[in-house]
């Protein structure tokens, strides 16, 4: 019972302040993650509204910087994907809006409950179309898709006054600008008016960087110029650090391990953006990160001093497969 106790405490813990001593950021992830979703699947809206609103207030991150709230909205995703994941859209999703609506109904000025359903909407369009590359997709799938989408977008602006004091509103609508193929002049004043309203919550600018990818809207210049501008929005509370956090996304969302071959992003900016990244959040999961670039980015000495940085908290995720780390070691550390 005592261990069973100090377990529950310690989960506990992490849920509440998204940090707790000795765990990795994973851990904390994953804590914040498995309680969001434990609490939807159990329709437990008051303890929902407690942690994100907490989370919205205080701002808290998790150890590498990331904000909780970030973390609390993809444990409601996961939740969404496991009660409707592999059945069919029209028989699985009605109980889950359901779902979200009886938690409007309980807290009708709740900004988190009201995104809920939106992303709930959002999920159903990608259920119609499916994962796959655009060429795959069967027309009747495409006009649900954008059927659904459609009813994100009317849902979250009717309920823009209470939800839009949450950061996560912008984005969904990002992605609905995104998915609509809004034009660029609308498309900067909703990324405008997001900034404006907050401007240090990081998947806002993840969100706007997809409109920029070659396989959306845009092109390799277009990312690097938006890089440039997401520094001058965050200087003076990240440095430079949005520029190495821009392009670790851009490498996570189309480029991979080719981002310094298929990108225009400056290594030694993006150096200088994670020193700034790692003076603040000295976690494992940054200094892994950190050192993988180095080594994509052929500096050596960098990744040789990383490497012993991290020797004792290798984190195996941030290298993707450990192979790499392992290259990287020989070829850092080769007389």
């Amino acid at each position: 019972m005592k261990y069973a106790y100090l377990a529950s405490a310690f989960a506990f813990g992490l849920v509440m302040t998204g940090q707790a001593t000795g765990a990795t950021e994973l851990e904390q992830r994953a804590a914040v993650q498995e309680a969001t979703q434990r609490s939807f699947l159990a329709s437990d809206f008051r303890q929902l509204e407690r942690i994100s609103k907490r989370y919205r207030t205080e701002r808290s991150r998790t150890s590498s910087g990331l904000w909780n709230l970030t973390v609390f909205y993809a444990g409601l995703e996961v939740a969404v994907e496991n009660l409707t994941a592999g059945r069919d859209p029209d028989t699985s999703f009605p109980s889950v809006e359901v779902r979200t609506q009886k938690w409007i109904q309980q807290f009708p000025d709740s900004p988190t409950a009201h995104i809920a359903h939106g992303l709930v909407l959002m999920e159903r369009a990608w259920a119609y179309r499916g994962r796959g590359y655009a060429s795959t997709v069967k027309p009747e799938s495409w006009a649900q898709f954008k059927q659904y989408v459609a009813k994100a977008r009317a849902y979250l602006e009717s309920s823009k006054a209470v939800a839009s004091v949450d950061p996560r509103w912008y984005q969904a609508m990002i992605v609905i600008a995104r998915n609509e193929s809004w034009d660029r002049t609308e498309f900067d004043a909703l990324l405008k008016e997001a900034i404006e309203r907050e401007p240090l919550f990081y998947q806002t600018y993840f969100s706007a960087l997809e409109y920029h990818l070659p396989k959306w809207h845009g092109n390799i210049r277009e990312i690097e110029d938006f890089a440039q501008e997401t520094v001058k929005w965050t200087k003076e509370h990240e440095g430079l650090g949005m520029y190495a956090r821009i392009y670790w996304y851009a490498s996570q969302s189309q480029f991979n391990n080719n981002i310094f071959n298929s990108s225009l992003v400056d290594w030694p900016q993006m150096k200088q953006g994670f020193e700034d990244v790692v003076s603040r959040y000295p976690d494992a999961w940054n200094l892994n990160n950190y050192a993988r670039f180095a080594c994509l980015a052929g500096d050596k000495p960098k990744t040789k001093e990383l490497l012993k940085r991290v020797e004792r908290s290798v984190v195996p995720e941030a290298w993707v497969h450990l192979s790499l780390k392992q290259r990287c070691a020989e070829w850092a550390f080769q007389p």
